[in-house]
């Protein structure tokens, strides 16, 4: 009965960090969103990435913003998630709705992510693939938290509030300005207690 107990109040517990993780990253993407149409310049231009406009046949789709972080590591935003890519372990997306990451082991992608369809062929990862993908996870929140750092120290907490002012509808949770980065911050300190933690499947819990 203990061990049933244990097992109810972990899985509330990962379902509850699971729920602020897609809360917070939802936000995100909504604040990348109002960096992009700043008043005084687009702010992910400004920090290097680069915009490419769809071609004739993707018309309806907004710009994908694509930033080299090194030459092996590459990221990309859309609005429907980001696409973290490494040449040594693989592509990561991190769809919008749910903050678990899908994997391939291929490093580039064959066709740019215009739309979620595009991306279709990356799977949840099994095996050796869950490190790769948990570890590239941790690298993409790792430059979140970095980015938010920027645009606090460069642009003020005010404006992130402004960002956040039409985010705030009544509907859906908003996380304050002044918690963006420490919520950041424990995400990826659970990250790396994960994968530090060896998985244990339900055929070797002993009840």
């Amino acid at each position: 009965m203990t061990t049933k107990i244990k097992v109810v109040i972990a899985t509330d517990q990962t379902n509850k960090k699971r729920s602020d993780s897609v809360d917070l990253f939802s936000q995100q993407i909504w604040c990348w969103g109002r960096d992009i149409l700043r008043t005084e310049g687009n702010w992910l231009i400004h920090q290097g990435f680069d915009g490419i406009y769809p071609p004739a046949e993707k018309a309806g789709c907004k710009n994908i913003y694509s930033l080299s972080l090194s030459s092996s590591k590459n990221l990309i935003l859309r609005g429907f998630g980001a696409i973290f890519s490494d040449q040594d372990f693989g592509t990561i997306f991190v769809p919008r709705t749910d903050f678990r990451p899908k994997y391939t082991r291929s490093g580039e992608l064959e066709t740019p992510p215009w739309e979620v369809g595009d991306l279709s062929d990356l799977k949840f990862p099994v095996g050796p693939e869950i490190e790769h993908s948990s570890s590239m996870l941790i690298e993409l929140v790792d430059w979140i938290i970095k980015y938010e750092n920027e645009v606090q120290n460069q642009l003020g907490i005010k404006y992130r509030a402004n960002t956040l002012s039409e985010w705030d509808n009544g509907k859906r949770r908003v996380i304050p300005p002044e918690e963006i980065i420490p919520m950041w911050v424990k995400i990826k300190n659970g990250l790396q207690e994960s994968i530090a933690v060896p998985i244990i499947t339900s055929d070797e819990q002993s009840y």
